[in-house]
């Protein structure tokens, strides 16, 4: 059933195999935003080196890329197996990935030192992982009892 009055938990996007393509594309879509960003930053001059034990280290596009994907792809696992059990999990969630997002800005990338534009374009990167884990987490399947809307009698 399509058009006015269709249900939309009964899209393709409901059935596993649309989840998991929905969540995979939130995912590359992330990567190559945030790569996209990183190129932006090296060329407008972003050094993207911070000091560490005395050493310069260069966050590169491997890291970028692992620093994209392992959170979401973690923090989703997690949040799918909570909330089979407790379907509060993914509001929970919703609230709190971008909390997350904004707060490692301020832990994480400013006392770093990256320069001006190497921070911006980090903290660009972590605002980034907002909408899709906001999507990705609308995509989880509910655990039983979340769901308490009912179809009218026909």
């Amino acid at each position: 059933m399509t058009g006015a009055g269709a249900d939309p938990s009964r899209s393709r996007v409901g059935t596993p195999a649309g989840r998991l393509a929905l969540i995979a594309a939130m995912l590359a879509g992330l990567l190559l935003a945030n790569l996209a960003v990183y190129a932006i930053g090296r060329a407008l001059g972003g050094a993207f080196t911070y000091r560490q034990n005395g050493a310069d280290v260069r966050v590169d596009p491997v890291a970028v890329t692992v620093m994209s994907l392992v959170p979401l792809v973690s923090g989703l696992g997690l949040v799918a197996a909570l909330s089979r059990k407790w379907p509060a999990a993914i509001l929970v969630a919703r609230i709190a990935a971008p909390a997350l997002a904004v707060a490692t800005i301020a832990v994480m990338t400013i006392p770093a030192g990256f320069d001006t534009t190497s921070a911006v374009s980090l903290a660009a990167m972590h605002l980034t992982t907002i909408p899709p884990t906001l999507i990705a987490l609308n995509a989880l399947p509910r655990g039983s009892g979340q769901d308490t809307r009912r179809l009218p009698a026909r």
